[in-house]
């Protein structure tokens, strides 16, 4: 295999993955203020809304997952994107929070598809020892969509009303599912028949990991643009912004840490950050607290996917890998569909800091997790001379 990385498929399926986070990320601001002032719906049912979409995504990952390994990484990103972007644009028609939330779980389908297709497409062609590179690489277009996604989303909704900025989600997500057309098809050596098993082992350990520390990152989505105006900042895009900016960067220009560092302890960094960051914002209750307590979160989020993901990644064959993937990112929609709940409950009991007092202890706990069920499963890996 050539060890060159970035080629024209690279780019034109890191510009898919974009157009469909940069969807997602419109909703964040939009969703919460929909559901809360004009649907009147309380705290639990913003949580609920924003994290519907992982309910279903991670139920139906390691089922569509596979279709990759069977039918090809170009059916997943196609029918992922398609999918998602009308059930974004179908919010236009809800007018009551189960409406939203239904609506929510079809983009969740979408979600499980175009994920697990550009993932997988992406690191069929990468370099085996630039694996993290390339997940670091993909991931700049989840943030950057992020980072982007709600001050449009954001723009839109205050210029032009809530069905505006459904409609344009909708269009950018089925936009990145049109250029699934250049991922590649089914991988030399995959089987046409299903896999006996719903999980892939290998992928369970590192799965697990990522999900317990998200579901502080589903309070932090759920809840940090109503928190914005709590410390008194106007615009709370600025703090997504802040958060998927960081990433962004972390993710370029830290790019080759993880292939150099290993897993656990670059996990491990992760987590004591993101510890850290959640604490500020529970402590510091301001607007300047707010945004350095983002900015700490968001370096540690930065290293959490990339380490734990190629541990995914090398533990199936090229023939198996979507449905590595899928198990993977199960945990990863999981633990957003039921934190968004769970925090949503906290937040009902108490108020928003807490909610980011609770994630600071369950960064902590991942923490412990990680060093008893991933750090006896893996060698220590020698640092990486990466050209």
């Amino acid at each position: 295999m050539t060890s060159r990385l970035v080629t024209p498929r690279f780019a034109l399926l890191t510009t898919a993955g974009f157009l469909y986070f940069l969807a997602m990320g419109s909703q964040f601001p939009v969703l919460p203020a929909y559901v809360q002032d004009e649907l009147g719906g309380g705290s639990v049912a913003v949580g609920l809304s924003v994290g519907a979409f992982g309910l279903s995504s991670a139920v139906l990952r390691p089922v569509v997952g596979p279709l990759g390994d069977r039918r090809g990484r170009r059916f997943l990103v196609m029918f992922g994107g398609i999918v998602a972007g009308l059930a974004m644009a179908a919010n236009v028609v809800a007018d009551t929070v189960g409406l939203v939330i239904t609506f929510r779980l079809l983009t969740g389908l979408g979600e499980a598809a175009l994920f697990v297709g550009v993932a997988a497409a992406i690191q069929d062609g990468a370099p085996a020892n630039r694996r993290g590179e390339a997940a670091s690489y993909f991931s700049t277009a989840v943030y950057g969509g992020l980072a982007a996604g709600p001050l449009i989303g954001e723009a839109v909704f205050e210029g032009m009303g809530a069905d505006a900025a459904f409609l344009v989600a909708g269009g950018l997500s089925v936009a990145g599912g049109l250029l699934g057309w250049w991922a590649p098809g089914r991988p030399a050596g995959g089987s046409t028949r299903r896999p006996s098993t719903y999980f892939h082992r290998g992928a369970i350990r590192p799965g697990l990991v990522l999900g317990v520390n998200l579901i502080a990152y589903a309070g932090f989505l759920s809840f940090i643009a109503l928190y914005a105006g709590d410390v008194g900042i106007t615009r709370s895009g600025t703090l997504f912004a802040l958060f998927a900016g960081v990433v962004l960067a972390m993710r370029v220009f830290a790019a080759r840490l993880p292939d150099r560092l290993g897993p656990v302890r670059t996990s491990t960094l992760g987590l004591s950050l993101s510890t850290a960051g959640l604490a500020c914002l529970f402590v510091w209750q301001t607007a300047l607290g707010a945004y350095l307590g983002v900015a700490v979160y968001a370096v540690g989020q930065s290293f959490m996917f990339p380490a734990l993901f190629v541990v995914a990644v090398e533990s199936a064959a090229p023939e198996a890998r979507s449905h590595a993937i899928a198990t993977f990112s199960f945990f990863f929609d999981a633990a957003v569909g039921l934190g968004g709940l769970f925090l949503g409950g906290v937040v009902a009991l108490s108020d928003r800091p807490t909610a980011f007092g609770v994630g600071a202890l369950i960064c902590a706990l991942d923490l412990v997790l990680l060093r008893r069920i991933l750090g006896p499963a893996l060698v220590p890996r020698p640092v990486v001379a990466v050209s």
